[in-house]
């Protein structure tokens, strides 16, 4: 809400006859009495007739009047009013009562040369541009408004009128007639006083207006003496160097070079973690593999074993069972040179651990082929032992 809005509001009441004196300090703060005082005496202004409570003493009475005000110059004068901004009852409110005190105002001052060029209107033919019919159709709305204002105004115009011609009359007839003259002087008595008290209305809001600006002015010199000495205890904290300064930056600059460090060890660690687990995994690998040939190794020896232990069960007598205990010897010992030379074969590409690891694996195949030797010796006793039996059992 402009300083300027606030002027003409308080011209146009003025104008219109408002009763009470509207100053623009009124609305500085919430003022709902006044408020709702400004839009009863408008809407009786507008219709006489209307019918809207002017009890506000309760809140549901308060919105009830702003429903009913609002609701009669939105249907009858076609009039945008906002009812929230009317019951803040501030500036904000001055903005919707400016549009009915207007909207009365200029149906005040329309002179009637005005009314007759307003009536020498005529429709054209041809329906083509519709912003024409619309601005038509707004100005046919006003004007039926403001007939009917006029037309409900007419019983105290008519008698304000009839009061005049008569002092009219009384004046040309009497000519200088003590009572005309007396009453012309209250009449002008009474505007200079009231012009006297809308001055001394002005007056006070001058001075309230000087007095608040030389407050704003007060504050404004101790708020810049406050901030030159903000600013002057800044720019002496900022040249002096504190006492732990130098030690601060010392620290700051091992921490630096310890953090450093640290990174560095920790993307060692890392790196050497991952090299670790990949090495790991390889040796995983070839542990299975070597346990795959050996398992190999081992079915083969077996079946190979199977196959000469049938073999030899044909055989009965104590020189076969010496020949095939030889025999058996030799072809363990040929079994064994061929699964070295086999092995040497398979694995010649590996390296020296591979090797190492080659020679363990040869270690296991003769410990295993000495329990077999055992297992074959102790068989050849156990067969020589029989024939002895079946032997004795012949002689008896």
């Amino acid at each position: 809400m402009s300083y300027r809005e606030l002027r003409n509001f308080c011209e146009q009441m003025r104008a219109l006859g408002y009763h009470r004196i509207i100053s623009m300090e009124n609305f500085r703060r919430p003022n709902f009495e006044l408020v709702a005082d400004i839009l009863y005496w408008l809407a009786l202004k507008y219709d006489p007739n209307t019918d809207i409570s002017d009890n506000i003493d309760e809140e549901r009475h308060r919105v009830e009047f702003i429903k009913q005000v609002t609701t009669l110059f939105v249907s009858k004068a076609r009039l945008k009013i906002n009812p929230k901004r009317l019951y803040m009852a501030d500036v904000y409110a001055v903005q919707e009562i400016l549009k009915i005190s207007t909207f009365l105002y200029k149906a005040q001052i329309s002179s009637p040369a005005e009314e007759d060029e307003v009536h020498d209107f005529s429709l054209p033919s041809k329906l083509s541009n519709i912003k024409s019919h619309k601005v038509l159709a707004q100005e046919i709305t006003d004007l039926a408004t403001r007939l009917y204002d006029q037309l409900g105004k007419e019983d105290e115009v008519r008698i304000a009128r009839e009061k005049a011609l008569q002092f009219l009359q009384n004046v040309s007839r009497s000519g200088n007639s003590q009572s005309e003259q007396s009453y012309i002087q209250i009449c002008i008595q009474t505007i200079l006083k009231q012009q006297e008290q809308s001055i001394q209305d002005m007056s006070k809001y001058v001075s309230g207006l000087e007095r608040e600006q030389k407050q704003i002015e007060e504050k404004i010199k101790r708020k810049t003496k406050e901030l030159e000495q903000a600013e002057k205890r800044l720019k002496g904290m900022t040249s002096v160097k504190p006492a732990y300064q130098e030690e601060y930056d010392r620290q700051e600059y091992e921490l630096e070079k310890l953090y450093q460090i640290y990174v560095e060890k920790f993307r060692n660690l890392v790196y050497l973690e991952h090299v670790l687990d990949a090495q790991n995994k390889q040796q995983e690998i070839q542990q299975k593999k070597k346990d795959q040939v050996l398992q190999g190794f081992k079915g083969a020896i077996e079946q190979a074993e199977i196959i000469d232990l049938r073999g030899r069960d044909d055989d009965g007598n104590d020189d076969q069972l010496e020949q095939l205990g030889d025999d058996s010897r030799l072809q363990s010992s040929n079994q064994e040179k061929r699964n070295n030379e086999f092995m040497r074969q398979q694995h010649g590409g590996f390296n020296k651990q591979q090797m190492d690891e080659d020679g363990e694996v040869d270690d296991i195949d003769d410990l295993s082929g000495g329990e077999n030797e055992e297992e074959e010796e102790e068989e050849d006793d156990d067969g020589i032992e029989n024939l002895d039996d079946d032997g004795e059992d012949a002689d008896f």
